[in-house]
């Protein structure tokens, strides 16, 4: 197998330690030159809050009231703030960042961007790239959800998020998460932070200000499978290639998923250097 040729997996829902496990397996075989590229689509189940490599999130998240809920918990490899996944579609580019992707990471998120961005409009939803870094105060306050404010290149809707995004570079290699809201906002996602009910209720205003759904705007309700579809094709018209489908992990990347699977049902809370990374 080449790494310059490229391959879409559709994985539909999966657990959160086994989704966190391929994404990682498969940037190791593209590393190693045994994979090739990779976007890869999926969603969750059960419906799981995700947070970024360097976070705290033992002091930043009720966990109990999380497993009150049924929801699961998983420390992502890329950067960011927390995210609740939920009845969504989740984007994985796994590529070298040397050839499509080449460059820095702005450059790379401006490329996928307009492949969402592209997604959006096919359905029906102007929606729009934001232009600007998020103001200090924000980058700094790791306590907030990812979804309550936007980065540069992230994909907007009459100024409400609609897709949350970050990314990791390993050696040669670049991982970008996406998270594209389908049939919920993350409003829910304020009942999940360690803060007293008061600034809960705040934030949850906040939240359903600022952010949105796909299926919360369009007249006719899009399957994660007609998403998943029409996102692959601008992901090929954009990238120039024609994926290979799969759905099967080869050799190399099920034996790395094995090692990995356990260590990503372990949530990690206080330091990520510790993590699975």
């Amino acid at each position: 197998m080449t790494n310059n040729s490229w391959r879409f997996i559709n994985s539909g829902k999966m657990s959160p330690a086994e989704n966190m496990a391929i994404d990682e397996a498969i940037l190791q075989g593209v590393s190693k030159g045994i994979s090739p590229q990779t976007v890869r689509v999926y969603d969750w189940n059960p419906p799981t809050i995700s947070f970024g490599f360097h976070q705290n999130i033992e002091k930043q998240i009720d966990i109990d009231r999380v497993k009150k809920y049924g929801f699961g918990i998983v420390r992502r490899p890329t950067g960011g703030r927390a995210v609740l996944h939920y009845d969504e579609l989740t984007y994985a580019v796994i590529a070298l960042n040397s050839e499509i992707l080449k460059g820095s990471i702005l450059d790379s998120y401006r490329k996928i961007s307009n492949v969402l961005l592209n997604t959006l409009n096919e359905i029906g939803i102007e929606a729009d790239m934001e232009n600007s870094l998020p103001v200090l105060n924000e980058q700094k306050n790791w306590t907030n959800p990812c979804f309550a404010s936007a980065s540069k290149y992230e994909i907007h809707y009459k100024h409400k998020k609609i897709i949350g995004s970050a990314q990791m570079r390993k050696h040669n290699v670049l991982l970008q998460h996406g998270s594209i809201l389908l049939n919920h906002n993350q409003e829910l996602m304020a009942e999940f932070l360690a803060y007293k009910e008061d600034k809960k209720k705040h934030l949850k205003k906040i939240l359903s200000q600022k952010t949105i759904a796909i299926n919360q705007i369009v007249d006719s309700p899009i399957s994660f499978f007609e998403l998943a579809n029409i996102l692959k094709k601008h992901f090929e018209q954009e990238f120039y290639v024609c994926f290979k489908n799969g759905c099967k992990l080869n050799e190399f990347e099920q034996s790395i998923f094995n090692s990995l699977y356990l260590k990503y049902k372990r949530v990690y809370y206080k330091n990520p250097r510790n993590s699975v990374i």
